[in-house]
């Protein structure tokens, strides 16, 4: 297995205009074997923002590389097909080397916005449940639309990726 290059790889993506640009890294497989996990390298321009989303049969660790994030994370209580119930669980700054990460039950929504230029390394890992119809879901969020429920629950509205990049990219 060879090492990640990450200064070819970072030179390679560069920064997106809007929202964040991503490279498959390829761990080599001379034994044409199928990884069970997706490690992504994310790169994300000062004032932009990996959009509000939720996740469900996923899960996903994250190592901040270079730069500065503010990290939301929420938990998931209830979906249905126009919005999430959510409660907050986490909001703080997060910088190279701290690492976060999103479970199927806890803290499985999530929201980073770059407060420079600034690299992640995430390790995307899906298919948790075999009987699913999908192997993940993405819910992208609308978190300027949340309406508050009490005791700190917010219902937040789905959006297309084209909106959310819009407005959160």
């Amino acid at each position: 297995m060879d090492g990640i290059d990450f200064e070819r790889l970072a030179e390679r993506i560069g920064f997106a205009d809007l929202g964040v640009t991503t490279a498959r890294i390829d761990f080599g497989s001379e034994e044409h074997r199928t990884l069970h996990f997706l490690p992504k390298l994310f790169a994300v321009n000062a004032g932009r923002s990996i959009i509000p989303h939720g996740h469900s049969n996923m899960v996903s660790a994250h190592l901040p590389l270079t730069g500065a994030f503010r990290l939301r994370q929420y938990d998931q209580l209830a979906r249905d097909e126009h919005s999430l119930t959510i409660q907050p669980a986490l909001d703080r700054m997060i910088r190279a080397g701290d690492l976060s990460s999103i479970g199927e039950d806890e803290d499985n929504v999530h929201w980073f916005i770059a407060e420079e230029p600034s690299y992640t390394f995430d390790v995307i890992v899906t298919g948790l449940d075999d009987e699913a119809e999908q192997p993940y879901e993405i819910f992208n969020l609308d978190m300027e639309a949340a309406e508050p429920k009490g005791n700190g629950l917010l219902n937040v509205p789905l959006m297309p990726v084209s909106e959310a990049l819009l407005k959160y990219g």
